[in-house]
């Protein structure tokens, strides 16, 4: 298999669920699971995943340009899991990807409950974490080791999974540690906390997002992982606050911070490029 799984298929139908490629993914799995797999059935079964996935990604109305993709070796390689930021898809992470893949390893870019569609929105950050964790599941079945590169949000994630999983490291671009939460949303908050049995609908996307970052502040302490940090050399506004949290995680024993001067990227996965070769050495060492 040469070719780049699950890119630019043709879709002919509307289905969210297909009966066949989930058998297949059964029977790869229960190879797995046996062990003594081939480099090559290991391919196939994250093949099938992704496939499995772009399919339910369609049917959301994810943009084609914003699938699920992955850029394979032809052998189990180091695997390098990529998750964007609130709002994003995986159109801008085709670079980054690119770039990692030619460096020699397994690339797999996909987004979260958190992307932009319509109006919707989860109602717990779990539910990232969740969908976070099962990509780090199908990337490890093709990665003789995995790490995580995560924008904003996921890169608060990457903590939790890391505490929860085995990560070689992890890069956190632009990270969310820490969030505002606004006024509407603080009252609904002591309206909770004072009528705890009047109030049951859980917090605002906002809080979610407060809990996740506070949380992995709290893991990041904790871990034994390797962390490389970027963000923009600001003091205002989300690219401040950024900055702020990569600054934070300084004090982590393993941690790696470097600030991109202000005005030179204009998008966030568009890394310079002394950048991203900092970001593949730190990624390859043992």
């Amino acid at each position: 298999m040469n070719h780049t799984p699950a890119e630019g298929l043709p879709r002919t139908s509307n289905q969210e669920y297909d009966p066949q490629i989930a058998h297949t993914i059964w029977e790869l799995e229960r190879r797995v699971r046996r062990g003594r797999t081939s480099d090559a059935t290991r391919r196939v079964l994250l093949a099938a995943h992704i496939d499995q996935m772009r399919m339910v990604e369609e049917r959301l109305g994810v943009a084609p340009t914003g699938l699920t993709f992955a850029r394979l070796q032809n052998r189990v390689a180091p695997g390098v899991l990529i998750l964007p930021g609130e709002g994003e898809d995986c159109e801008h992470l085709r670079p980054l990807a690119e770039a990692l893949y030619r460096r020699g390893f397994n690339v797999l870019a996909s987004s979260l409950a958190y992307r932009a569609l319509g109006d919707q929105r989860p109602y717990y950050w779990q539910t990232c974490l969740d969908e976070a964790e099962n990509r780090y599941d199908m990337l490890n079945h093709f990665a003789s080791r995995l790490s995580i590169v995560g924008f904003g949000l996921a890169a608060a994630l990457a903590l939790h999974i890391a505490s929860r999983k085995r990560v070689h490291a992890i890069v956190a671009l632009y990270p969310t540690l820490e969030a505002r939460v606004g006024l509407s949303e603080r009252l609904r908050g002591l309206m909770r906390r004072a009528f705890p049995r009047w109030i049951t609908t859980p917090p605002g996307w906002d809080t979610q997002r407060r809990m996740a970052a506070d949380e992995a502040r709290d893991k990041a302490r904790k871990l034994s992982v390797p962390i490389f940090a970027v963000a923009e050399d600001r003091f205002d506004g989300a690219a401040g606050r950024a900055a702020r949290s990569a600054r934070k995680l300084e004090t982590h024993r393993l941690a790696e911070v470097e600030l991109i001067p202000r005005g030179r990227n204009t998008v966030q996965a568009d890394l310079p490029d002394a950048t991203l070769e900092h970001i593949v050495a730190f990624l390859r060492r043992r």
